[in-house]
């Protein structure tokens, strides 16, 4: 009796610790997205969908967890700048920023992919005679450096002969670049779907990706803090399983005619976002599977940054990219096998 009298209150204190770490719970979870060119607080895609049906804010609604949605109109780059001043816990952003962002030294884990396939178009000035990639030789070339615009720009630049040396990249957000082409400062514009100077007669399509391989289109990924993951980890697989909800009903055909509504909540026009969307796989589009055709796309990225002088020193995506949440949301909700991995591209 006198041992168990001894042993019962540290095995009390035992047990209200661990109450109390099993209650531990963030006051607010800070969220970043990247804004569009027309300033409207909205998103496309999965996050469009998160925000229209409220995921996360019904996730969290009884936990008393307040959901801060920021939109950064600096996109990619502007959520690196957040993440490094402590502004955000979690941001869904492209591909080459992310990677640059980790290689500069953010404490990020990759935690879900939420897109594997955003196209972009080149445009040009309807006076010129640039009719194809070819004949951008020599010439300027508006692009937002450091997104996945840059990076898909040189491959298709390199799927023609050319490279980054052989044109003059100018460094423009997408409104800037857009002026830039009607006034003729520059001689294309290498962007976002939405292209109203084209409609306007302003402009030319010249090149697309839709008919490309998939690796050449735009990824973009959902970040986490170590801090948070570590601090919070059933709370950041529940952010998680908001996202995964989101990327099923993305996935869905049926579902194709309301994703193309919610995408013009930005800003971006019917005529021209139902031509991006023909002919996508939607369930390739949005697999939120970090399957290994996704490892080995952000190794190619992480190569890209370093050849081109973006980072100066690379990272073990292996170690970088965290399955774990992932699993364990798709196996709460069922569906571990609703989408078929990649084992490579």
């Amino acid at each position: 009796m006198k041992k168990w009298l001894t042993v019962l209150p540290v095995a009390a204190l035992l047990f209200t610790g661990l109450i109390a770490h099993a209650e531990e719970k963030p006051k607010v979870i800070r969220y970043g997205s990247v804004g569009n060119a027309f300033g409207k607080p909205y998103a496309a895609g999965t996050d469009g969908v998160v925000d229209v049906q409220a995921l996360l804010v019904n996730e969290f609604r009884n936990d008393g967890v307040r959901i801060e949605r920021t939109y950064y109109t600096a996109t990619g780059p502007g959520l690196n700048e957040a993440f490094a001043a402590g502004l955000l816990d979690f941001g869904d952003y492209g591909d080459l920023p992310i990677v640059v962002g980790k290689a500069g030294g953010l404490k990020t884990k990759y935690i879900l992919p939420t897109n594997k396939g955003s196209n972009i178009y080149i445009i040009a000035t309807p006076q010129s005679k640039i009719s194809s990639v070819k004949d951008l030789k020599g010439k300027k070339i508006a692009v937002t450096k450091g997104t996945y615009l840059h990076l898909t720009l040189n491959r298709v630049l390199e799927a023609n002969g050319l490279t980054e040396k052989d044109v003059k990249l100018v460094n423009l957000s997408t409104s800037d670049a857009q002026n830039a082409i009607a006034a003729g400062s520059v001689d294309a514009f290498a962007g976002l779907p939405d292209r109203p100077l084209v409609d306007q007669g302003l402009a030319k399509l010249i090149y697309d990706t839709r008919k490309d391989p998939q690796k050449w289109r735009g990824r973009s990924g959902l970040l986490v803090s170590e801090d948070f993951a570590r601090k919070y980890p059933e709370f950041t697989k529940r952010v998680v399983k908001a996202k995964i909800k989101a990327a099923h009903w993305a996935s869905q055909e049926k579902n194709r005619e309301a994703l193309i509504q919610l995408a013009l909540k930005t800003g971006s026009g019917y005529k021209v976002t139902k031509e991006d969307f023909a002919g996508q796989d939607l369930t390739a589009k949005y697999s939120p599977l970090a399957d290994q055709s996704t490892v080995n796309q952000y190794k190619e990225i992480v190569d890209f940054a370093f050849s081109r002088g973006l980072i100066r020193k690379k990272f073990d995506v292996d170690t970088w990219i965290d399955k774990s949440f992932a699993e364990a949301a798709l196996k709460e909700l069922g569906l571990q096998n609703y989408w078929t991995p990649l084992s490579k591209e």
